[in-house]
């Protein structure tokens, strides 16, 4: 459907900064107000800066299509860079860099790459998997300090080393505007706090996309990937319109390409989450693993195996259905 169709009315560059639940009104920047029956918060999030790495020519934030123009731009000159981070981003860009000849090194305070997510099993064996790609993780690393010149930057870091670069890129995760939803009296903790059918604890009001965290139970999942934003928005559109909930299955799936590998992920884990392969095998990069817990499968994680994947995936479905 063609979106003049849709009879929407919009409103560019029109920034939020205000909500009154009891007349119903969002306020904007400008000191405009807009009255509402209904709410859809989807503000998304904006990449974290490091204060020691302001962006410049040859230092790199990656979320807008500007951002990676930009930096598309730049590495098509590049011998050598630096990623700070050892999310999706950082893992993803890194992938990319090294696929047109470029020198790589990940630095990250984590202590793994995507250790949050997969657990540490799977954080080692993505360790592994970019050093056969010739790209060194250090992780648990912060940066103390950059000097840029003209020619490159140098990024001095916790480790005592000093490292030299044509070009930074910085992926170190993302940050939310929460101040004036929790002002409104909404449950905020790291973002927007909804249920898994994007409903806040206001009846009028939802959230979709990045701004939101979905709480299960005790439990609150930030939504950092654009898979699960896509996901949230239509669960809120199937709420609104008091309709069939949507067939995806709300169970943080992701997928991501790095260095020809198909990586699929759902469910969740902890760092020492327990892995079980149950096809493939971790050394020959093609592989279906479970995640568990002591009691119970938390997840599944996929390398270059969408078939077997996606059998796994409906598995943990039913069993998560069963128990609720």
């Amino acid at each position: 459907m063609a979106i003049d169709k849709l009879k929407l009315e919009i409103h560019l560059d029109a920034r939020a900064v205000g909500l009154d639940r009891i007349t119903r009104s969002v306020q904007f920047a400008d000191g405009s107000t807009q009255e509402y029956g209904k709410l859809i918060i989807a503000t998304g999030a904006r990449a974290r800066r490091l204060s020691v790495l302001e962006p410049s020519p040859r230092i790199h934030y990656l979320r807008s299509l500007r951002d990676a123009r930009a930096l598309a731009w730049t590495l098509a000159a590049a011998r050598r860079i630096v990623v700070v981070g050892s999310g999706f981003i950082g893992l993803e860009v890194a992938s990319s860099a090294r696929l047109l000849g470029i020198d790589v090194e990940v630095i990250a305070a984590d202590s793994g790459p995507m250790i949050g997510i997969v657990g540490k099993v799977l954080s080692d064996w993505l360790v592994a998997l970019h050093a056969r790609n010739a790209v060194p993780i250090s992780s648990s690393v912060t940066i103390d300090g950059v000097e840029e010149a003209q020619s490159c930057v140098v990024v001095h870091t916790s480790d005592g080393r000093a490292r030299q670069a044509d070009v930074v890129v910085v992926g170190a995760g993302i940050t939310r505007e929460l101040d004036w939803l929790a002002a409104a009296g909404l449950d905020v903790e790291e973002a927007l706090v909804c249920d898994k059918a994007g409903r806040t604890a206001d009846p009028r009001i939802f959230g979709a996309g990045d701004i939101v965290c979905v709480r299960d139970g005790f439990v609150s999942q930030p939504v950092e990937h654009w898979t699960a934003a896509a996901d949230s928005a239509r669960r809120v559109a199937h709420t609104i319109m008091n309709a069939a909930e949507p067939a995806d299955a709300n169970d943080g799936f992701f997928w991501s390409e790095q260095h020809g590998h198909r990586l699929q992920f759902a469910g969740r884990a902890g760092p020492e989450t327990a892995v079980a392969v149950t096809s493939g095998s971790l050394e020959s990069g093609k592989f279906v693993a479970e995640l568990r817990s002591a009691i119970e499968t938390t997840g599944v994680f996929a390398s270059n195996s969408p078939r077997d994947f996606l059998s796994s995936r409906s598995a943990l479905g039913e069993r998560r259905v069963a128990q609720c």
